[in-house]
């Protein structure tokens, strides 16, 4: 084995050292009368980025893919195709089908998908609405780069249960709301890799918002740094004996 190899090996042997096991993940529902709490209340970090989709620009280091719509998809983007109102058309808002983002079943705003603001996201593949029914409901991956150790949304209008896949994994589901809120869902990792995505995979026809999608990003453990910075170091410097030979 030569010393140029030897150093790859290194390299390769470092990498899979530092590799972070598999992450523990916690979810916690907050019950939908509680729907517009503080982030506190919510048990929210307080180093916690909140994306409201007030604008089409994704907070840095997320991305969004929506696919298997019939009426189009997007993404990996970190700029979204437009903003959603779920007002309907007659209050000035982006759904000319009826009320079903806005005022049901209650009848009145306070009903609405909204967490926050006056824009959500609504899983279709233009960020907008679509016929109620039909095969324009898409699914939804969130992309975090650099990882998450916690990542909590609030969800509405869900009349089935969304399956969740976390880095890849099933992970589990999100229970089904009946057509109304169904609440805040938070996932907290507690040691492991943290989280980089999230994929929501809901019943085909079934339409979704979530709002207030709240990313607490993961930092390297002080130990962690060190030893990649170490290790890095070593073969830095074997690799440079070997050229200089």
């Amino acid at each position: 084995m030569t010393r140029f190899q030897s150093a790859a090996t290194l390299a390769a042997l470092l990498t899979t050292t530092l590799m972070p096991a598999q992450a523990a993940v916690t979810l916690t529902q907050i019950a939908p009368a509680s729907w517009g709490a503080s982030d506190a209340a919510l048990g929210l970090s307080g180093t916690a980025v909140i994306e409201d989709f007030e604008d089409v620009t994704l907070v840095n280091g997320l991305q969004i893919t929506s696919s298997g719509s019939s009426n189009g998809s997007y993404g990996p983007t970190g700029t979204l195709p437009r903003t959603f109102d779920p007002r309907p058309s007659a209050l000035g808002g982006d759904d000319p089908y009826g009320n079903a983002f806005w005022s049901y079943p209650c009848g009145t705003g306070a009903c609405s998908s909204l967490w926050d603001g006056s824009h959500a996201l609504i899983n279709t593949g233009t960020n907008g609405v679509a016929p109620y029914g039909g095969s324009t409901w898409a699914d939804i991956t969130l992309d975090m780069a650099g990882g998450a150790t916690q990542v909590g949304f609030s969800l509405q209008q869900n009349e089935y249960a969304i399956s969740v896949s976390i880095n890849g994994a099933l992970y589990g589901s999100l229970p089904a709301g009946g057509g109304t809120r169904t609440g805040y869902f938070r996932f907290d990792v507690s040691g492991g890799a943290p989280i980089t995505q999230i994929r929501l995979d809901g019943h085909p026809g079934d339409a979704w918002v979530i709002d207030h999608l709240a990313i607490t990003a993961a930092v390297p453990e002080p130990g962690a740094l060190a030893l990649a910075l170490a290790g890095l170091a070593v073969v830095g410097s074997a690799v440079r004996r070997q050229r200089a030979r």
